[in-house]
């Protein structure tokens, strides 16, 4: 007989967003799957319940979460399609409006929550807020059902027998008998790789300053000096972070000057010379609420896939599913434009979708003749390298150039006119959400799996629809006029030259070199669990029970970082063998890759992920249940 704890015990290891989900779906089932005894939930986690690590409440306010207030939800509404109920959830907003705007006049917390609006942007100690909220609230109304235990310490082991019992040790000392466990511990660091320990012993022996990548908020930046030359390589969210920790959060300010803003530097700022492929920052998101609706994929759906491809051969990303994405991005473009803007096309959309439907050899003319103006034209090309192709004369003309851009980029991410991105944002994650699917069904080619899923899709979906909040943005416009940030072009090369002892950039966008004797990685690390510090991780891979997902596939193998689990979220050992009773979610594992957040009304896949999860630890932890009561909704409101 398999061993049973007494009561039937749970052990989280996290408390944060991952974790309050899926404990708010094993609320939400309860009563159709509780048995005779109360379940036992212990959450265990070092940093503050509900926020966990990345959304603590103690960080700087100034660093922001980068969706607006009113796009922000853990908690499930009526438009979500699971197995379980579903309530009325309390989204971040709302909790704002009833709950945060109440606190005292000296809360931090509250005072943001009093000017903050619907399309703002909230500090993460305010989501920290929001999320130990819903915690707590979730936690009070399992108590029919369910006793839920905090512990802020870590998990040092976890030993399940093959019978299915096991044991979970604290680092306090404390054993916990457990019937199964669930890894939710979010993002994982990870040892510097071969090359950025090469580098930074390199950057040592010369005595310069090398900063690998890394959480921002957790990086120690006191080695940059004030006026010191930096280099900077990456311009996406962790840049964004960094700009903020060394200029604002150094002293400096940003006061209103015309359309724009104007830096006042403290004097403690170095200054950054910040390069990528792009070259240029990612797209910002927008300041507007789209109505919608959502503009139906046509394109990039399973039927569309096996139609183009057949159902069983295996599909390469780049090569047979890039072009059916960029379709449908451009079909929900051109759909919404029509809809919402038809004065600034000419024809009809049926001529138009009938064209691009047929994908007719003249399509760009048709195109150019129904949308007059190449602004409102979809082409992903340049609007994903913006400075292909461009060779500047001068520095002071590339400075300009990109502040140029990020101007325009504002400029049209603030305008409904432009509504069309807002319908290629949607798409952007119902692709994203196709893409996950294929994955999980096997479709992918392991390359492409393992490359090019990480890599060329996250980094465009991350460029398109995953940016910074357009104050962001404008303040980084100001800091490129008062000379504290420089932008170094498209195709960034950094190399350390040892006999100078400097750091040298070149790019393809201009001539200049840049020297400087510091350099940062402004990126979090990928996900490689086999070289995560993390030690309960790292004892559960020595020992074999987890392993690495590792594909193989025409002699070769692919190493994907990422821990292996099942379709159910089991944890596979090193044998191939799912555990019955040992379970792992989060964008670390080989599971689908969802946010830790959703938008409401939108079906989010964090929800369906959750509630699947949750009913398939109810059956393990009561699999001798007696016969379901009728589900209910439980409402998590204020």
């Amino acid at each position: 007989m398999p061993h049973r704890c007494s009561p039937p015990t749970l052990v989280v290891v996290g408390a944060g967003p991952t974790a309050v989900g899926v404990l708010e779906r094993l609320v939400a089932n309860a009563p159709e799957f509780s048995g005779t005894e109360r379940l036992q939930v212990h959450l265990v986690d070092p940093h503050p319940p509900g926020g966990g690590r990345v959304w603590r409440s103690a960080q700087s306010a100034l660093l922001w979460a980068n969706s607006l207030a009113a796009d922000v939800t853990v908690l499930p509404d009526r438009s979500v399609t699971v197995a379980g109920p579903v309530g009325e959830g309390t989204t971040l907003w709302q909790w704002v409006e009833r709950v945060a705007r109440a606190l005292p006049a000296d809360d931090p917390v509250g005072t943001e929550a009093r000017r903050l609006t619907p399309t703002g942007f909230p500090s993460r100690p305010l989501v920290s807020a929001y999320l130990g909220w819903v915690l707590a609230t979730v936690t009070d109304v399992a108590r029919p059902w369910a006793d839920v235990h905090l512990h802020a310490t870590r998990v040092e082991d976890v030993r399940l027998g093959p019978d299915g019992g096991g044991t979970v040790t604290l680092a306090d000392g404390v054993v916990l008998e457990a019937d199964a466990v669930l890894l939710a511990q979010g993002h994982l660091d990870a040892h510097p790789t071969a090359g950025e320990r090469a580098l930074t012993t390199r950057a040592t022996a010369r005595g310069l300053t090398y900063v690998p990548p890394g959480y921002t908020a957790d990086l120690d930046l006191s080695a940059l000096q004030p006026g010191e030359d930096v280099l900077v390589r990456g311009i996406g969210l962790a840049f964004v972070d960094l700009m903020v920790l060394l200029t604002g959060a150094r002293g400096g300010r940003f006061v209103p000057d015309g359309d724009g803003l104007r830096y006042l530097p403290s004097g403690r700022e170095p200054v950054l010379y910040v390069g990528s492929r792009r070259g240029v920052p990612y797209r910002s998101k927008l300041g507007y609420m789209w109505p919608g609706p959502p503009v139906a994929p046509r394109f990039l759906t399973p039927a569309g896939v096996d139609a183009a491809f057949g159902r069983t051969r295996r599909l390469d990303l780049r090569t047979d599913l890039a072009p059916l994405i960029e379709r449908e991005l451009g079909w929900a473009h051109y759909t919404e434009l029509f809809r919402a803007h038809p004065e600034r096309t000419t024809g009809t959309w049926e001529d138009v979708a009938a064209a691009y439907v047929d994908g007719v050899e003249d399509l760009p003319d048709v195109i150019a003749a129904a949308v007059p103006d190449p602004a409102d034209r979809f082409d992903l090309p340049t609007r994903d390298r913006p400075l292909a192709g461009r060779r500047f004369g001068s520095d002071a003309e590339l400075q300009e150039a990109v502040r140029a851009h990020v101007r325009a980029d504002l400029a049209r991410a603030a305008d409904p006119a432009y509504s069309a991105d807002a319908a290629v944002f949607t798409a952007l994650l119902i692709c994203h959400g196709t893409l996950a699917g294929l994955m999980r069904a096997g479709r992918l080619t392991a390359r492409s799996e393992a490359e090019d899923l990480p890599g060329w899709w996250m980094n465009l979906f991350s460029y398109l629809a995953s940016g910074p909040p357009a104050p962001r943005l404008a303040e980084l416009v100001a800091l490129s006029e008062a000379g504290v940030v420089r932008f170094l072009g498209a195709d960034t090369e950094i190399s350390l030259d040892d006999e100078a002892g400097v750091f040298r950039a070149r790019s393809a966008s201009v001539g200049t070199v840049t020297e400087a004797r510091a350099l940062v990685e402004a990126r979090v690390p990928a996900p490689d669990v086999a070289s995560t510090p993390d030690p309960l991780l790292s004892s559960m891979l020595l020992r074999g029970s987890a392993a690495e997902k590792v594909l193989h596939e025409a002699g070769l193998t692919h190493g994907t970082g990422r821990l292996h689990v099942d379709a159910a979220h089991r944890v596979v050992d090193a044998t191939g063998r799912p555990q019955q009773r040992l379970f792992a979610a989060g964008f670390w594992t080989s599971g689908g890759q969802v946010a830790a957040f959703a938008r409401p009304r939108t079906d989010a896949p964090f929800f369906h992920q959750n509630d699947a999860l949750a009913r398939t630890l109810w059956h393990e932890l009561t699999p001798e249940r007696p016969v379901a009561v009728k589900p209910v909704a439980v409402e998590v409101a204020s």
